[in-house]
């Protein structure tokens, strides 16, 4: 480990002076528990015996809940439907610990993600969406939401899931307001938005979607090599680029200058559990991190261990800051 445990500590003891707008699509995610003892005589498939269901938020709520759990103060700005799965999702923000604002369209439903699982294994995921772009009065009303709120944070994170909350408007007044009141922006952007984020403080793709971002498919002749990939992304799109390497670690290419990989193997693939929502919490930490007052490197080190600790539980949920340090003082160990 290139970062001592004492640094880590004193980095993430000062997550709690932090506060994070989020900005993006927000969805329920549901979770029904139960056992399968027998097969349905109706058709080759297992029953399900469901003893319980919890909601969380995910997409941008993810990340929310991830920021909120790491100690940061948190809002939140959404998109839902006018229905009981918005009010579904207000709660669990509630119960999660964050500030949820969620513009209501009543043209859409609000996106429901229903997982059926028997013990740590997903046995099917239902969606529930209408994907479509949002109209002015939305676009307005979701402008207005965060502009309310950006002279109080200390970031901007956009999550974005290409599920209509991003729009090039919106996009367009996000990039206003990190220059407006000069505060960072982490973009963890669709490849079909990218474009919409050019000058961004920081983006965070993994490979494939870097690959896409250029117009390139990965599994073309081998895909670029990671430095050539991360070089690529930040020249084009202007900004320092976090990208993700799974077990592999991270690249860090800082605008205009240089670029390391940062290659501390937290976890054995034998211990991956569920990978749902690691791309969240590691952009959270680098995020909380680099507030800090975290070098790049320093930042990539524990948004690498973060998204460990998270692939380490089933579904999309948060990690606190004794989790992370335990990581990483497991791997100091």
């Amino acid at each position: 480990m290139n970062i001592s445990l004492k640094r880590a500590k004193e980095i993430t003891d000062a997550f709690h002076s932090k506060k994070i707008l989020v900005v993006g699509d927000v969805f329920l995610d549901r979770y029904v528990y139960g056992k399968v003892e027998r097969l349905n005589p109706e058709a080759p498939v297992p029953i399900l015996h469901a003893k319980r269901e919890e909601d969380a938020t995910g997409g941008a709520g993810n990340t929310a809940k991830n920021a909120a759990l790491l100690g940061a103060a948190v809002v939140c700005v959404g998109i839902s439907g006018n229905d009981d799965a918005s009010t579904a999702v207000s709660k669990a923000a509630q119960a999660e610990g964050y500030e949820l604002v969620l513009i209501r369209d009543v043209q859409v439903p609000t996106i429901v993600k229903k997982r059926y699982v028997v013990g740590s294994q997903q046995l099917l995921r239902v969606d529930h969406e209408d994907i479509t772009e949002p109209d002015a009065a939305v676009e307005d009303a979701m402008i207005a939401a965060f502009q309310a709120h950006i002279a109080s944070v200390d970031a901007i994170i956009v999550s974005d899931y290409a599920k209509g909350a991003i729009t090039e408007r919106v996009a367009h007044a996000l990039m206003g307001a990190m220059k407006e009141h000069d505060i960072p922006m982490m973009v963890d952007a669709k490849p079909s938005r990218a474009s919409y984020f050019t000058g961004a403080t920081y983006m965070s793709p993994n490979k494939k979607e870097a690959h896409e971002y250029l117009g390139m498919n990965m599994h073309e002749q081998g895909g670029k090599k990671a430095h050539e990939l991360a070089a690529m992304v930040s020249a084009s799109f202007d900004t320092t680029v976090f990208l993700t390497l799974s077990a592999e670690g991270m690249y860090v290419q800082e605008r205009g200058g240089n670029g390391e990989y940062v290659s501390t193997h937290y976890i054995h693939e034998d211990d991956v559990v569920d990978t749902s929502g690691c791309g969240d919490t590691a952009a959270v930490a680098i995020v909380l991190s680099r507030l800090a007052g975290a070098t790049l490197a320093e930042a990539a080190e524990i948004g690498n261990a973060a998204g460990a600790t998270v692939a380490r539980k089933a579904g999309a949920v948060g990690i606190t800051p004794e989790e992370l340090l335990h990581t990483m003082g497991d791997h100091h160990a």
